[in-house]
């Protein structure tokens, strides 16, 4: 196990990551939001799509995520250590192999969301033109 100060260093650099993020998506939606309220809320629609078919997976997907999970799991393991090796990753490369079934996983997600998407617009749709709708 970590000490504590190791312990505290970890947890604040993951603060600071999920502050910037949060401040990263907040600004881009304000701005979104300010241009085109309409289109804004079509986005919101396609976000949530997108995070059902194609963030989550990847997250499912994520080793680094699923070996924190593991960690935190078990009472036994250094979960410190499994945040630390993810924290100074960088970026993840495949090559060969490994990057083809990578791209083909990336494609099938994209189809996902593109029928996911052609689903929700088609409903979307159908409400929007009933009788009586007076939205």
């Amino acid at each position: 196990m970590v000490d504590d100060a190791e312990g505290r260093d970890t947890v604040r650099q993951l603060m600071k990551r999920f502050e910037f993020i949060a401040a990263q998506a907040g600004a881009m939606a304000y701005v979104l939001a300010k241009r085109d309220p309409h289109k804004y809320a079509r986005l919101l629609v396609a976000a949530e799509v997108a995070l059902k078919t194609v963030t989550q997976t990847i997250s499912n997907a994520d080793r680094d995520f699923i070996a924190i999970y593991a960690a935190l799991d078990d009472p036994r393991a250094d979960w410190s250590k499994a945040v630390v090796a993810m924290l100074d990753r960088g970026a993840t490369e495949f090559t060969g192999e490994e990057a083809i079934e990578r791209f083909a996983f990336l494609q099938s997600l994209e189809e996902r969301f593109h029928a996911e998407m052609k689903d929700k617009n088609k409903s979307d749709g159908e409400e929007e033109s009933g009788i009586g709708n007076r939205g």
